[in-house]
């Protein structure tokens, strides 16, 4: 994957976010014009201190990378099961931009801007509850068969915390926990067996900043990519080891770009 290919797709998928976790699932020739569209299947057990159960989760992804620039939406459909009880509903409705702002040949890097729309409900753990908005910057360095890449933003709600006080928010929502003012940060690793087949592995988290109470997390993960062509589909386990974003959680997902 060249640097600037895989620069632009991690900025165009990657923040913070759990579904948007920089995975760098597509490949587009730099100065490219490319649309993609990507369904992500989701499943996680968790067990915080006031909720347990599990999750199911239906993840649709439209990205357009025009060159050095991309742009993403994201939106997401959950059944989730929560202290005994079922619910079905939307999650927040995400949308980002990117512009790989430095490229050597091996190494890249660059920026990116990531709003979200509380469009899930709150009470009910789909949603934040309040817009979002998470600018972070990226860099990724390639050899042949290897990638390293890490990210590194701050999300913050768009509101006065001033009311607030020493207001708890907790592990929230459910299905995709984050903290209302955080530092984030993201590192991985990529192996490319062959030409169509690679393996790696991610560490990302959260770090709560500011007046508002928050609760660290760090998530660790494997990945699985197989790709032919302009499909790729790929398979994830992730496992919360810090802060109880969920117990472990797998992610199968195939793109197609055209």
């Amino acid at each position: 994957m060249k640097p600037l290919a895989l620069a632009a797709a991690l900025a165009a998928i990657g923040s913070s976010r759990a579904h948007a976790h920089d995975h760098m699932d597509m490949q587009a020739d730099a100065g490219s014009n490319d649309f993609a569209a990507t369904v992500s299947l989701v499943a996680a057990s968790y067990d915080t201190m006031t909720f347990s159960g599990d999750y199911e989760g239906v993840l649709p992804r439209l990205t357009w990378t025009h060159g050095r620039f991309s742009l993403a939406a994201m939106a997401s459909a959950y059944r989730l099961y929560e202290n005994g009880i079922d619910n079905v509903g939307i999650g927040d409705v995400m949308a980002s931009g990117s512009l790989v702002l430095y490229t050597d040949g091996a190494f890249a890097a660059g920026v990116m801007a990531m709003v979200s729309a509380p469009t899930g409900d709150e009470y009910l753990g789909f949603g934040m509850g309040h817009a979002m908005a998470m600018p972070s910057a990226f860099a990724s360095w390639t050899v042949p068969g290897i990638t390293l890449s890490g990210a590194f933003g701050y999300s913050r709600a768009l509101i006065s915390f001033a009311h607030l006080g020493t207001h708890d928010h907790g592990v929230w929502p459910l299905v995709d926990p984050m903290n209302m003012s955080e530092l984030s940060w993201s590192g991985a690793g990529d192996h490319a067996f062959t030409r169509d087949l690679r393996v790696g592995a991610r560490m990302s988290g959260g770090i709560p900043v500011g007046h508002v109470v928050g609760h660290e997390r760090v998530i660790g993960s494997l990945r699985v990519a197989f790709g032919h062509g302009r499909v790729e589909t790929a398979a994830e386990v992730q496992v919360g080891l810090v802060g109880d974003p969920f117990n472990v959680r797998g992610v199968v997902e195939t793109a197609l770009r055209f």
